[in-house]
């Protein structure tokens, strides 16, 4: 298997790092894209979340410089799953990027309900990563439903929506949690296709009966096949199969590769 490769941005270019990673690192902010033979959906939607998630903290960088950089270090075959991240090394800021080889995708997944939220920075990617990670592990499923007073807010490392009466839900942005690029992206057909979209506040139980979706960049739309001790969900055939299509459908050649 290929080994992921690391690199720290110093004095305006990409220096490959050769030392054993440091699990301590104080993560400012993350993303992730899925590339697939030199193309991917949403790199620039990408790039401004990471934008404005690094915010202050990359004041010295010229960060348009570093993520057009990072682009261009991914190889332009093969699937890869790049992330780029600002994070605390010896008080400082640092610029990095993973050129990481992606798995195999992903088209279904099982759910549980989180026992705590642990987010302290729920509008950031990054932070909360590893806490957030870790609730999958405890709980030995796919992905962890993470809840806020009661309602469904996303998961983990995902963003949540649900099929009720052939009508789009999604989470309502009253309810905090990361903007989702790959939910833009979903919302966007729906807008143009003029299906109905809906903003909802749910509590898990109110979804036996739905169809749920698990939204991410890496492995795009994974349909809740079940939900550990929670509502019983129901797929409609075929549906899963126009949108994942239509999804693909906005690949595009990243710039510079």
């Amino acid at each position: 298997m290929v080994a992921t490769r690391v690199f720290r941005w110093t004095d305006g270019e990409l220096t490959e790092e050769r030392t054993v990673e440091q699990p301590d690192l104080a993560v400012h902010a993350v993303d992730s894209w899925l590339v697939v033979d030199g193309q991917a959906v949403g790199v620039e939607q990408h790039r401004r979340r990471f934008a404005e998630s690094t915010g202050l903290v990359t004041a010295t960088h010229d960060l348009g410089v570093f993520l057009n950089a990072a682009l261009k270090a991914v190889p332009s075959t093969g699937r890869w799953f790049p992330r780029v991240e600002a994070v605390g090394i010896e008080g400082q800021t640092v610029l990095r990027l993973h050129v990481r080889p992606a798995p195999d995708e992903l088209t279904t997944v099982t759910l549980a309900t989180a026992p705590r939220d642990p987010r302290t920075s729920p509008d950031t990617k990054g932070p909360d990563l590893v806490a957030l990670g870790t609730l999958r592990t405890e709980l030995d499923v796919g992905e962890a439903v993470i809840l806020d007073n009661g309602v469904v807010a996303e998961g983990a490392w995902s963003s949540i929506v649900w099929w009720k009466n052939d009508t789009l839900h999604v989470v309502d942005p009253s309810v905090p949690r990361l903007p989702s690029v790959t939910e833009s992206i979903i919302r966007k057909h729906a807008s143009f296709i003029g299906a109905p979209v809906i903003p909802a506040r749910v509590r898990p139980d109110e979804l036996d009966g739905a169809e749920v979706w698990v939204l991410s960049a890496l492995h795009g739309i994974r349909v809740a096949t079940e939900w550990r001790d929670g509502p019983a969900l129901h797929s409609e055939p075929g549906r899963v199969n126009y949108w994942r299509q239509q999804y693909r459908n906005q690949r595009q050649v990243i710039s510079g590769v």
